[in-house]
């Protein structure tokens, strides 16, 4: 659990990069998040190519990885990263930022209570309740900003993605998927 508080903590850290495109123009922002996700694919690849270099990775960050990344897999920064430079990529700003938010905010919700009060078991180890979280946490979030209709069923989808146990790692999910729908639905019915 210890570790788990630790990972979402820093999880919770990546809420700066929204912050931060607040105050920068998209290709300013682009570039910001290019460079970070260029180094942070570098790392994933020496890790690959280097035992020595995957060691000394695994051995700093091993308390903050799950299972599958210290088997090799991609780690949820990398793929946060990937992420939000494709949502600025895609989306306007404000529906970027909103989708950020909804993987940062929305997971963090979800896996902290569900750990603390999940007792109604849905997919897997998700539970009702973290997935009530993630639902009220999202729709509060892109209510701010978005139309109501919208703004419900963004946060809708970013919930039903995030529980679904599907292959891809939900860090790239969760905003590409409910931003894409959300960007639809503006562009289209309101």
């Amino acid at each position: 659990m210890l570790s788990e508080l630790l990972r979402k903590s820093i999880h919770l850290s990546g809420f700066i990069l929204p912050v931060i495109y607040l105050f920068l123009d998209q290709r300013t922002m682009l570039i910001l998040i290019g460079g970070l996700t260029g180094f942070a694919l570098a790392v994933e690849l020496m890790k690959w190519l280097s035992p020595s270099f995957g060691e000394f990775f695994f051995q700093i960050f091993a308390s903050l990885l799950r299972t599958h990344e210290r088997k090799g897999a991609m780690t949820g920064a990398t793929y946060y990263l990937i992420s939000a430079f494709l949502c600025i990529f895609f989306f306007t700003k404000t529906l970027a930022i909103v989708c950020i938010f909804f993987m940062i905010l929305g997971d963090l919700a979800a896996a902290l209570v569900g750990k603390k009060w999940g007792r109604t078991k849905l997919l897997g180890k998700k539970s009702l309740e973290g997935s009530a979280a993630c639902f009220v946490v999202c729709a509060l979030i892109a209510l701010v900003k978005l139309n109501p209709v919208i703004a419900i069923i963004g946060a809708l989808v970013a919930t039903i993605v995030e529980l679904i146990p599907l292959p891809i790692d939900d860090n790239l999910t969760v905003p590409l998927v409910s931003g894409a729908v959300m960007h639809f639905l503006m562009q289209g019915f309101f």
